[in-house]
């Protein structure tokens, strides 16, 4: 029977941390504050996300509306795009 290698783990599971606490400068730092205000990320919306289900799972990233979600938001930001193609194509169709 092979026995264990006692080297192959170097620090063990007694490492230490470098770097415990995230510095001053890290721009990510105010972005996972849990303070920090989160609006509905359909175009347009302000309205605040729909609070964390109290059994855990992912946050919300939309409000409390039914029409604002995942495939909606992305059906309105290709329509948004789409008008403002169309919007430019005739503006150099009046300049001519």
């Amino acid at each position: 029977m092979g026995e264990r290698d006692a080297r192959a783990r170097e620090f063990g599971g007694d490492a230490e941390r470098l770097r415990a606490e995230p510095w001053e400068d890290d721009a990510w730092v105010g972005l996972v504050s849990p303070e920090y205000p989160r609006t509905c990320i359909y175009p347009g919306c302000d309205r605040p996300v729909v609070p964390p289900h109290p059994l855990g799972g992912p946050p919300s990233s939309f409000c409390d509306l039914e029409e604002h979600n995942a495939l909606s938001a992305h059906q309105e930001r290709q329509r948004l795009a789409n008008a403002g193609e169309h919007n430019d194509d005739q503006e150099v169709d009046d300049g001519r």
